[in-house]
């Protein structure tokens, strides 16, 4: 038997698109059992979620032998639990690369395991890029017999809220059966699954991100056409879209989103930390030369800021994965949009001749 201690090991784990992993090597991240506001989980693995977008959080592990007393609660904002199975996990990134230094999970003893998850910080640079931890976790897994479901223990932070399962907090964790609740949509929150790595995901799995599920909503054969196109196909797609958002809105004359523009359209996929700091000042309504307004959205019949739309356009049309800038440029493009997003179709269809003439089974 692999001799569990009370022994903390501590390392910063680069958060990507709001999450990293922890779980076997090779889990399927995209089969969820559990959402909640600290993470999502499956059989073999928990995603959790993270305040800042991008950049290094601290993460401590702690293998235990047994349930620990909850003393801990008082220092951290979100705590919660749930069971996985496995038998070598690692913490690793979006992209699957793992953090080395957490060497006692890879010699667990195959079986089940609590997985207990705090978190505090999350909300203080809430959706920025860090170049220093501001965020700590601390995980702790013990062994258990048998499945028990999810927990949440404590919650104080508003980061992730509205993914919170309706669930009444409990100090002492009792048997459940998992938790299932529909993927949420929340403006400014982008609920991305583990699309960066491409190549090891297939179309079929794509169909469950969240913003292929908002364009499907609005033209499913928009959406199918996107997704039949190549990497190459799919990035010029990105780089075309914000301008016609921006446009739409009104902003391209000024200064900081002309030169955002400028550069995606170059082709120099490093996003201007600049840039992205105004995008996000603009899209919360913090840049007084940005008005506020309201229109329709396209996906739910709700006043929305178009604001808000096409500055997602913006910042994730340098997303590094050409499928996950596409499909949130477009989501963002349609919402500047609005109830004029057939306008949108139509010029994208004149722009790329390819999406007007492919047929579902690409042989348009």
């Amino acid at each position: 038997m692999t001799s569990i201690r009370m022994m903390t090991q501590w390392s910063t784990v680069e958060a990507d698109h709001h999450q990293f992993t922890i779980g076997e090597r090779h889990a399927d991240t995209l089969a969820v059992a559990v959402e909640c506001s600290l993470f999502d989980a499956g059989s073999d693995f928990l995603t959790v979620h993270t305040g800042v977008a991008y950049g290094p959080v601290s993460i401590g592990v702690e293998l235990l032998g047994d349930q620990p007393e909850s003393t801990l609660f008082e220092d951290w904002e979100n705590v919660a639990e749930c069971t996985i199975s496995a038998s070598a996990l690692c913490v690793m990134t979006l992209q699957g690369e793992p953090v080395e230094d957490f060497t006692e999970l890879t010699v667990l003893d195959p079986g089940r395991y609590r997985v207990r998850v705090h978190a505090r910080g999350r909300d203080a640079n809430w959706d920025m890029d860090v170049a220093e931890p501001s965020e700590d976790y601390l995980v702790q897994l013990w062994p258990v017999p048998r499945v028990q479901g999810f927990v949440r223990l404590k919650k104080t932070d508003t980061a992730w809220s509205e993914v919170d399962p309706e669930l009444p907090s409990a100090l002492t964790p009792t048997p459940r059966e998992p938790v299932q609740t529909p993927s949420p949509r929340p403006l400014g929150r982008p609920k991305l699954k583990r699309l960066v790595n491409r190549k090891s995901v297939s179309r079929v799995q794509l169909r469950n991100f969240n913003e292929f599920k908002d364009v499907a909503h609005v033209d499913r054969l928009l959406a199918e056409k996107l997704l039949a196109l190549s990497d190459d196909e799919l990035r010029s797609v990105a780089q075309w879209l914000p301008r016609r958002a921006l446009t739409k809105i009104g902003l391209l004359h000024i200064e900081w989103v002309s030169n955002g523009v400028t550069v995606l359209e170059a082709g120099l996929w490093e996003r201007p930390k600049d840039i992205y700091a105004a995008a996000v000042q603009a899209k919360t309504g913090g840049d007084p030369d940005v008005p506020a307004t309201q229109i329709v959205s396209v996906f739910d019949g709700q006043p929305v800021d178009p604001v808000y739309g096409a500055m997602n356009a913006l910042i994730y049309g340098f997303d590094p994965d050409p499928a996950v800038a596409a499909f949130i440029a477009l989501r963002g493009t349609l919402l500047a949009y609005g109830p004029h997003w057939k306008d949108l179709v139509n010029e994208l269809e004149a722009a790329f001749p390819r999406i007007a003439n492919w047929t579902i089974e690409g042989s348009g």
